[in-house]
């Protein structure tokens, strides 16, 4: 299957066997970081980039640009939220 760049379908990882799947980006909108973080609303991944305590980059550099975040980024947020039980 070849790989494809066009905005309409995801780059395919694989080599073929049945077992191909949509690569990930490594670059993630607000709204998908949102759907990322377990359904929380995209407002709530706006402000805390407004608040500047979640990672991110505003393409433009003003505080208006359109927001891109990592996986990672969104982990460690939501990571200094966990509360309670045992770390492993």
């Amino acid at each position: 299957m070849p790989v494809t760049a066009d905005k309409t379908s995801p780059a395919i990882v694989g080599n073929g066997d049945g077992n191909d799947r949509p690569r990930e980006r490594e670059w993630m909108t607000a709204a998908e970081a949102a759907e990322y973080a377990g359904g929380v609303g995209v407002c709530t991944i706006r402000e805390a980039c407004n608040r500047n305590t979640l990672r991110h980059i505003r393409i433009g550099g003003g505080i208006a640009g359109p927001i891109r975040t990592r996986r990672e980024w969104v982990a460690d947020w939501l990571g200094r939220w966990a509360r309670g039980g045992e770390v492993h």
